[in-house]
């Protein structure tokens, strides 16, 4: 009975953690290029371990969700601003941190900095083929004539201020997020630059996220009920539990 008991616990901790995963995902529905999580559960600690060991930490051994991120592309979204700009396809635009290292995104909500270079909204140099872009004050240049191609060419009547770079990593699982719609790279990470023609570079649109809500609100309410069944059953056994430790005993 407490097998049963420890067993219908366990089942509840990666139904918790996938809650979690859920609430950030609504939390992001209108987040730019923001990409949903999901999550899958482990092998359940065996209850007769737990039992047996009373040392044994369920919610520290048994790693019961493991989270993944859906690269799937989101909707494109039209802002009609000269320096936003979303891939159409595989890829990642590169920007490099105020600390050195290098980061992907897919967010173009670009902006200039103080001396004219293009940057994140969070302050990191977006990359180009040869460096960082600078182009300049946009007031002068004029945002009307301020073209970004469909290759990421960034230029302004015959001016040419330089290309975006963007690249896929050597693997998905080589890259996990950082907050503020960064990815950060493992050290054995590798990057390769994606062929301009075979994606298209949309100026003055936005990705949206990939998150659908109502997908995300069907699994939330399926979850709530897997927990009051996870929740009854543990009850139900704590009752016959208690019934069974009264047999014997002498009135």
């Amino acid at each position: 009975m407490i097998k049963g008991i420890y067993t219908s616990a366990l089942g509840l901790i990666p139904l918790q953690k996938k809650l979690e995963v859920i609430a950030n995902n609504l939390a992001n529905v209108d987040t730019t290029a923001f990409k949903r999580d999901d999550s899958f559960a482990n092998q359940l600690i065996s209850a007769n371990t737990v039992v047996n060991n009373g040392s044994v930490d369920p919610t520290q051994n048994d790693v019961s969700e493991q989270t993944f991120t859906d690269f799937s592309q989101g909707p494109l979204q039209q802002t009609s601003n000269p320096l936003d700009v979303a891939i159409d396809g595989h890829g990642f635009f590169v920007v490099q941190n105020q600390d050195g290292s290098t980061s992907l995104t897919r967010d173009g909500s670009f902006t200039l900095s103080s001396d004219g270079t293009l940057v994140t909204r969070n302050g990191a140099t977006v990359m180009g083929a040869d460096g960082p872009i600078r182009i300049g004050d946009i007031q002068q240049i004029q945002s009307s004539s301020l073209v970004i191609d469909r290759y990421g060419v960034v230029k302004a009547g015959k001016e040419i201020y330089g290309q975006l770079r963007v690249v896929m990593p050597s693997s998905y699982s080589a890259i996990s997020k950082a907050g503020g719609n960064l990815y950060s790279l493992q050290q054995s990470a590798q990057l390769q630059d994606v062929n301009p023609s075979s994606v298209t570079i949309r100026q003055g649109y936005l990705e949206g996220s990939n998150v659908n809500p109502i997908e995300e609100m069907v699994a939330m309410i399926q979850i709530q009920q897997d927990f009051e069944a996870g929740q009854k059953a543990i009850q139900s056994q704590n009752t016959t539990l208690s019934e069974a430790n009264q047999v014997g005993q002498v009135a």
